[in-house]
């Protein structure tokens, strides 16, 4: 069966690299990332007090696309004050590191923050109010490697009132977690929370569920926090499946190859490498695509899918991360009855019992690598085949 290409045709034409690019800038729409999108343009339009915002999510589910789209807005809506006020940042990212000893270093952190403030093609100058960091002729931040971390925290407050950008993002924030002995866990998540009230600069940290472990660590970080999750499509949730098999859908007629792969036949294979991850999926289906460019194949079939896919045992010790991640968001979500028994309200029952169908393991007590029970009557699963 053909399938109408999305594409332009003038792609095919093009080199491997172009034809490549094309799809690595296509970005699949699909609900999960829209409710994402208009859910963080409202929080960054109206924080209130709360102007740290944690987004998590499973490995790989688009948490970049994420920020990379809200990124764009940004820039295309501040389009008018950028040519009134030069000195103006939309929005500035940077990723959270981690160095050679497996650590987080702060120090290290606060140098790549003021690097991303920095914007050497404007003429006005920021005074970072300390000595050892300024901008030299030709407007380039220069850091001295004697500048203590206060003061790099000081000039990065400074850097950060003078650009004003509506949103600084800190990718791969659960990194923040991995400091070195004798660090209380808070203490940076306290100072982003601290230096995002003195600046009046929302800050967005984006991570996997391991940022849930700041969920319930200060009384004051979880009054100005807000949290959004990211999920993944789950196989068992009819309407996620569906939808899952509309992206995959959607990736197909977006490769641009001669003749259109049929993988919406195969979606379930798709779903069991990708663990309903679109990123993971985009990623792989990304790679196959090079693969069949490559060897001059007309489309991308079974094979530059099977060399391309996550292992077995990649694909287990990911999604058993998920699981603990979703438990533990589910537990944190459940907590709403424990809240209304303790203020004296009425307690609506179900909730306990709903997280007990989305996650029967956990609360069952089963290990998550323990087979179930075939049911009376499931047919054993089988694997839809596309061309190769």
């Amino acid at each position: 069966m053909s399938y109408p290409q999305q594409f332009p045709p003038s792609l095919l034409t093009q080199s491997p690299e172009e034809r490549l690019a094309y799809f690595d800038n296509y970005t699949m729409a699909h609900p999960r990332l829209d409710e994402a999108v208009n859910l963080l343009k409202l929080l960054v339009n109206q924080s209130g007090e709360s102007r740290v915002i944690f987004i998590y999510g499973p490995t790989g589910v688009g948490k970049t696309t994420l920020r990379l789209l809200i990124e764009k807005w940004l820039i295309e809506s501040t389009l008018p004050e950028l040519e009134t006020n030069p000195g103006c940042l939309p929005v500035a990212s940077v990723e959270a590191v981690i160095q050679k000893s497996g650590l987080f270093n702060s120090k290290d952190h606060i140098k790549r923050c003021l690097f991303a403030l920095n914007e050497p093609l404007i003429d006005q100058k920021i005074d970072y109010g300390t000595r050892g960091i300024y901008r030299n002729d030709k407007g380039q931040v220069i850091i001295e490697s004697k500048v203590i971390e206060t003061d790099l925290a000081w000039a990065l407050e400074q850097a950060l009132k003078h650009r004003k950008p509506k949103i600084f993002f800190i990718d791969e924030a659960h990194h923040l977690l991995m400091l070195a002995s004798g660090r209380k866990l808070t203490d940076l998540p306290e100072a982003i929370k601290s230096l995002a009230n003195r600046t009046e600069v929302v800050h967005g940290l984006v991570g996997t569920y391991e940022l849930l472990t700041l969920h319930d660590v200060g009384d004051q970080l979880s009054r100005r926090s807000v949290y959004v999750h990211f999920p993944r499509y789950r196989a068992d949730v009819k309407e996620d499946r569906e939808i899952f098999q509309s992206v995959v859908w959607g990736f197909q007629l977006h490769l641009p190859l001669p003749e259109t792969p049929d993988l919406v036949s195969n979606w379930d294979y798709c779903y069991e490498r990708s663990l309903g991850c679109v990123g993971i999926l985009k990623n792989w289906l990304r790679n196959a695509l090079a693969d069949a460019i490559a060897e001059g194949a007309i489309t991308v079939g079974r094979k530059h899918l099977e060399r391309r896919a996550l292992g077995v045992a990649q694909c287990r010790n990911i999604l058993k991360k998920i699981k603990e991640g979703e438990y533990n968001h589910a537990q944190i979500e459940a907590e709403a009855e424990q809240l209304r028994a303790e203020l004296g309200l009425p307690v609506t029952p179900g909730q306990s019992s709903l997280n007990s169908q989305l996650f029967p393991s956990f609360h069952s007590g089963h290990n998550l690598n323990k087979k179930r029970p075939k049911q009376v009557g499931q047919p054993k699963p089988k694997r839809h085949h596309c061309r190769s």
